[in-house]
């Protein structure tokens, strides 16, 4: 994450209470996703191209080879973070993590395929409610992540991705950009930050291409630089903004949780973000002295 990111992650706590939580959370797994000890931390074999079906994200069915105490060490960073601050649950993470209650690897996978049986399990083993743990759970999966994009870009390329969900990890957009002086549309993965080219006029969740069921909602004289393209076929809604080159994904996170009032405007008006996969995932974790 750049340091201009960093920044703007700490300045937003300190200015925002309700986004505070949140903000500190993104930014310690992002400043820990910038160490490059997470390129050689995490192995996963990509040689092939996916198997069975070309709508198959590169990670399904493969197996995540993780340094365990290095994500241990992260997760332990980030229920500090949590502690500090006024969130029910925040001391009874804390107290799972150092009480060796709450297995890192166990959580990761869970959030990768974001099994909810699994977060049940886990939330119960801790004593910490599910909600907070799903959300601890996307922050610690995103140097993981990030560095499987990493390793899988010139892969990505070569498929020619055509659905709506995320060529890598198999979630859903997060956002899309209409990037450079040609506005081309590209979907933004927020786990990941994968890219991926996609249609105008087509929507990413359902496929629908109509253009009598696809529009914009928009601020006047905002509608060119950012607004919310919502379908009237699934009620789905992304939010959509012009930039000029990509956004890194320290960006995209922070682009999403400043423009609240884009979300609130696309509920009010009864469209919803699907999600939080648009693909069901089938990936293992597996610690890297246990590799065999």
């Amino acid at each position: 994450m750049s340091g201009t990111s960093l920044h703007r992650f700490e300045a937003l706590a300190e200015e925002d209470a309700i986004s505070a939580p949140l903000a500190r959370l993104y930014a310690a797994a992002l400043r820990s996703a910038a160490d490059p000890a997470w390129e050689v931390g995490v192995a996963i074999d990509l040689e092939a191209l996916p198997h069975g079906t070309s709508r198959a994200p590169l990670l399904h069915e493969r197996a995540i080879g993780i340094e365990s105490a290095r994500l241990a060490f992260l997760l332990e960073e980030l229920a500090r973070v949590v502690a500090a601050q006024s969130i029910e649950g925040g001391q009874e993470l804390w107290d799972a993590v150092t009480g060796g209650r709450l297995d890192a690897v166990a959580l990761l996978a869970a959030s990768i395929a974001h099994r909810e049986i699994e977060f049940e399990r886990l939330a119960v083993q801790a004593s910490v409610p599910a909600s907070l743990l799903t959300v601890v759970g996307q922050a610690l999966a995103l140097p993981v992540l990030g560095a499987c994009w990493r390793r899988a870009r010139d892969l990505v390329r070569q498929l020619e991705w055509r659905d709506g969900y995320c060529p890598v990890c198999g979630a859903w957009p997060a956002l899309a950009e209409l990037r450079g002086l040609e506005r081309s549309r590209w979907l933004r993965c927020g786990r990941c930050a994968s890219e991926w080219s996609y249609p105008h006029q087509k929507c990413p969740f359902c496929g629908n291409a109509d253009h009598r069921t696809l529009r914009y909602l928009a601020e006047e004289g905002k509608q060119d630089t950012q607004r919310v393209e919502v379908c009237e076929a699934c009620r789905g809604y992304l939010k959509t903004f012009s930039t000029i080159t990509a956004w890194s994904l320290g960006d995209l996170l922070l682009q999403d949780l400043t423009t609240v009032e884009l979300d609130l405007v696309a509920l009010d008006r009864e469209y919803r973000r699907p999600g939080p996969l648009g693909f069901r995932m089938d990936t293992r974790v597996v610690p890297r002295d246990r590799e065999a």
